[in-house]
């Protein structure tokens, strides 16, 4: 596996077993999932609300190390995501994941890309700097940062 091009595979749930076996893989992995409290019930609720969520895995492989959500809101993608499973920090996967955001907003020709972080996820918001977002806003009691870009 290439440090600099990480194959991810990045896969929609679609049915309940989807969604459990990203919630029962490593619910420690995913304590911090920014603006809700990590399990099942609240998965499915995310989902209600018309959160679409994704796992993700290495092409070779079937451990889920990190899990995306993400909203169509007017002319904006709205998204957000786990942090990445600390086994497979380093090796560009959250550059991937912003990059999969990016390229989703593209061809489904949104304005703009909202994304969601914790305040205190210093790597997400290091990654949204780099990536040109801007800070617009503060929610959830001042726990989740809210980011925009224009495309």
């Amino acid at each position: 596996m290439s440090k600099k091009d990480p194959k991810l595979v990045f896969k929609k749930c679609e049915t309940e077993d989807d969604l459990k076996d990203v919630y029962d893989y490593d619910a420690d992995v995913f304590a911090e999932a920014g603006d809700f409290e990590w399990s099942l019930k609240n998965l499915k609720q995310e989902q209600t609300e018309g959160w679409d969520i994704y796992s993700v895995t290495f092409k070779a492989e079937k451990e889920i190390i990190a899990a995306l959500f993400m909203k169509k809101d007017g002319k904006a993608l709205l998204t957000k995501n786990t942090a990445v499973k600390m086994s497979h920090k380093g090796l560009g996967v959250s550059h991937k994941i912003k990059e999969f955001f990016e390229q989703k907003a593209r061809e489904d020709k949104f304005s703009n890309i909202v994304h969601f972080c914790a305040v205190d996820n210093f790597r997400n918001i290091g990654l949204n700097e780099s990536y040109g977002y801007d800070k617009v806003d503060t929610r959830k009691n001042g726990e989740v940062l809210q980011w925009e870009k224009k495309l």
